[in-house]
């Protein structure tokens, strides 16, 4: 089973208007090198997701706010897009519809994940002690 660790990170104003300008000079270089001098928090987040980028086989980036498609969301849970569903027609997970499609957000998707999560630790638990527990019938 894959691990997951996913960490919130507030973005100031400064560190927006830093991401901005780093973005339009990667973008005008248009895949050419590119020579940078980072400081402060974007420095930080960058060396982050580097840091991440070399200990993973995928990486889903977005803000919180970002609305998921059911397939994306399940890519996300690591199920269906069928369950997905399922759990929004249950109300698992809220979403909207947009037109006739379904969305989501990714913090509603990451919030369902983490209780998933620790249901299914629960009860491997439960199982791990269902174990020890001595079932063979006593004396009549």
């Amino acid at each position: 089973m894959t691990v997951a660790q996913v960490k919130f990170e507030s973005i100031d104003e400064t560190t927006q208007e830093q991401a901005r300008v780093l973005a339009q000079r990667l973008s005008s270089a248009r895949g050419e090198r590119v020579v940078l001098e980072l400081e402060g928090r974007l420095a930080e987040i960058l060396e982050k997701i580097a840091d991440l980028m070399s200990h993973v086989d995928e990486l889903a980036y977005g803000g919180l706010s970002s609305e998921l498609s059911p397939e994306q969301a399940g890519r996300v849970l690591g199920v269906s897009r069928p369950l997905v569903v399922r759990r929004m027609d249950d109300g698992r997970l809220p979403f909207t519809y947009v037109g006739a499609h379904r969305r989501c957000k990714l913090a509603d998707v990451l919030k369902l994940r983490a209780h998933e999560e620790a249901q299914t630790d629960a009860l491997r638990e439960l199982a791990e002690g269902m174990d020890e527990l001595d079932f063979s019938p006593g004396p009549a």
